[in-house]
């Protein structure tokens, strides 16, 4: 099943110093069920994060969280993973993109 996920940055954190090994983790996870992944800003001139969303094909929720837990972000104490939001995902549609490359 996919699923449409949103993990928040916990208040008065920053991702700067940790932002490049997290991007160093995003091709591999396309091999791990992600099929979109991207970050979320608190405005539209993208000045401050507020998290990352992702959709994944996964088993559960559980296997979800458990793939949150291996990220840079997680580990460093900015995500927010306990409230994070999951929600089965249809997918209606899907535009390929190239990946970022960190």
């Amino acid at each position: 099943m996919e699923y449409l996920v949103i993990v928040y940055d916990k208040p008065g954190t920053s991702r700067a110093a940790i932002r490049g090994e997290h991007l160093k983790g995003i091709p591999a996870a396309f091999n791990k069920g992600v099929t979109n992944c991207g970050a979320i800003y608190k405005d539209d001139a993208k000045t401050e994060f507020a998290g990352s969303s992702y959709n994944i094909v996964a088993n559960s929720r559980e296997e979800i969280i458990e793939f949150l837990k291996t990220d840079p972000y997680y580990k460093a104490g900015i995500w927010d993973v306990d409230n994070a939001l999951i929600y089965p995902y249809g997918c209606a549609g899907r535009l390929a993109k190239d990946i970022i490359q960190p």
